[in-house]
């Protein structure tokens, strides 16, 4: 019996999930609805871009840019 890892994803204000069959942060992004929005994604505390590569058993931290005022 074998089951995805996928990526663990936690987003500031919303908690964590896991996400499969991703491969950059592009896609993670527009599956969990964060597309268009203002985001910095960290993975082992290095800032990454929607370019970068992510592989199975990866844990980021999405964090929600909120500006008004």
């Amino acid at each position: 019996m074998s089951t995805a890892m996928g990526v663990r994803v936690r987003i500031t204000g919303e908690g964590e999930r896991v996400v499969e069959n991703v491969s950059s942060v592009r896609e993670l992004l527009s599956r969990v609805g964060l597309v268009g929005e203002e985001v910095v994604v960290l993975r082992n505390g290095v800032i990454l871009t929607e370019d970068d590569e992510l592989s199975d058993g990866d844990e980021v931290i999405v964090y929600v840019v909120k500006s008004g005022g």
